[in-house]
């Protein structure tokens, strides 16, 4: 988690603002795990559905394929009898002769018309002498009409029932054409066949769903949040949030995906701290060949030009009396002289501050602020509240060479009229700020920025710090360093 932005020191201009802005995390939810199971099971239930219409058809086909083949039989066998029984007059005979078939499976109405569609003879005595069109026979007589042969078609009765008609002539020499009607409903089969095929589909429906369910929880679970999982952990890691990579445990891809992943995270770790310790030593180096050549600046070039200027002025002193010529270019050299040993020390210091390995960091700092205002015209304060101690001698280092750096980068880019060098202890950290109220930073140094930039970046790494940049509200530029420091 990103720290929030220091409070700044006494005496700073405004609260310090962030340049940088954090990158929201996007979640991670594979489609394909919801996809392919709704996918599945829509193509499940459209298929149990075109089962269920085939199934019913089948059924319906067979049903009447049956009661038709019945019709048929039962029309054979009656047509012979009624014909008889009409022509020698017996109605009584014919309405038994009816009544006896009643009890055959899905047979509803057995009837004898005349030409005029009266019942003559019936299964069931309620509709004798009635006319066919009043009775559930209606649909078979209209039939009978139209055709002159036998008839066997379905049709429905009463707007639900589903019946099978059958229309058989029978033709009588003395008493005109007659017609023997049948009607079978098969209205409970039908019902049957569709509870038969509704419960196929159901059981058809929830086997699809299920395996739906099985195929969406074994994606879910077994696959897409584990992927979830290690993706959250290798995104924590780029951003820098997690210094390893969560394992994902199981025998599949995922696993091994894991560990590649681990691996992977490993041999970065390795060079990252292999660099680290290379750069450690590469700054340690430098920081050791700038001290050893500043005190050599110190105590050998400057002590020997030391003695060549008291030399130069002991001939002067002698030259003034005996050649006045010869004794003012004696001074010129002598002032030459003292110049350049000015610019000596001057280097010596600054390669080797002796305030910083005699007196400690504060003074350092405090001389740099006035070596700064005194060269450059440029105002340079520095302000800490409170005493810092029990510093090392590396951080130290290091926080001095990072101020330098800084309050350069000021004066060379910032065009600012004022610097200000902020040291204090906060929240368990050492908090090191350099502000100035110059021209500020146009956007966030890149990673391929200015050396000197990451090079102070580097020194805050080495010390398990954090660096960071921004623009104060009224405008110019603040690099805050924070130390874990515990006194």
């Amino acid at each position: 988690m990103d720290a929030a932005p220091p409070p700044s020191l006494p005496g700073a201009r405004d609260a310090w603002t962030p340049h940088a802005t954090a990158t929201a995390a996007v979640a991670f939810p594979p489609p394909l795990r919801f996809l392919i199971p709704a996918l599945l099971l829509v193509l499940g239930l459209v298929s149990a559905l075109l089962d269920y219409e085939l199934d019913l058809a089948n059924d319906m086909a067979r049903n009447f394929s049956d009661v038709t083949s019945q019709a048929e039989a039962a029309g054979a066998r009656l047509t012979p009898v009624a014909q008889q029984h009409l022509q020698q007059g017996e109605i009584k005979a014919l309405s038994e002769s009816l009544s006896d078939w009643k009890h055959d499976p899905w047979l509803r109405v057995a009837a004898v018309v005349d030409e005029s569609g009266k019942i003559l003879a019936s299964s069931t005595a309620q509709w004798e002498g009635v006319s066919a069109e009043e009775t559930p026979a209606a649909s078979a007589w209209k039939r009978a009409r139209e055709k002159a042969g036998k008839t066997l078609e379905s049709a429905t009765l009463d707007g639900g029932d589903f019946i099978v008609l059958a229309a058989f002539p029978i033709e009588l020499a003395t008493r005109g054409k007659h017609w023997l009607l049948l009607v079978y409903d098969r209205a409970d089969a039908v019902a049957h066949a569709h509870e038969d095929a509704r419960t196929r589909m159901a059981w058809s429906a929830s086997v699809i769903a299920l395996m739906c369910l099985c195929l969406w929880a074994t994606l879910h679970f077994g696959v897409a949040r584990r992927l979830e999982r290690l993706a959250r952990s290798v995104r924590e890691f780029g951003e820098g949030r997690s210094i390893s990579i969560e394992p994902v445990h199981g025998g599949d891809e995922v696993h091994e995906l894991s560990q590649a992943f681990i691996k992977m995270t490993q041999r970065l770790a390795d060079r990252e701290r292999e660099r680290v310790e290379l750069e450690r030593a590469v700054i340690d180096s430098a920081e050791n060949e700038r001290r050893r050549i500043g005190h050599e600046l110190h105590d050998g070039i400057g002590q020997q030009l030391t003695a060549v200027m008291m030399a130069m002025n002991g001939l002067h002193e002698e030259l003034q009396a005996k050649s006045p010529a010869l004794a003012e270019h004696a001074q010129h050299a002598s002032q030459s002289l003292r110049e350049t040993l000015a610019e000596v020390r001057g280097l010596s210091h600054g390669l080797a501050p002796v305030p910083l390995w005699e007196q400690g960091l504060e003074h350092a700092l405090q001389a740099l602020a006035d070596v700064t205002t005194r060269s450059s015209g440029v105002r340079c304060v520095f302000e800490c509240p409170e005493p810092v101690a029990e510093i090392s001698e590396a951080v130290a280092c290091n926080l001095y060479r990072i101020a330098q750096e800084a309050v350069n980068n000021a004066l060379k880019h910032a065009d600012s009229a004022e610097i200000r060098i902020g040291l204090e202890r906060r929240e368990g950290c050492l908090v090191l700020e350099i502000d100035d109220d110059g021209c500020g930073l146009p956007e966030a140094p890149s990673e391929g920025g200015g050396i000197g930039f990451r090079i102070m970046q580097h020194r805050t790494e080495m010390m398990g710090g954090k660096m960071e940049h921004g623009t104060p509200p009224a405008g110019g530029t603040r690099i805050a360093v924070h130390i874990p420091h515990t006194p």
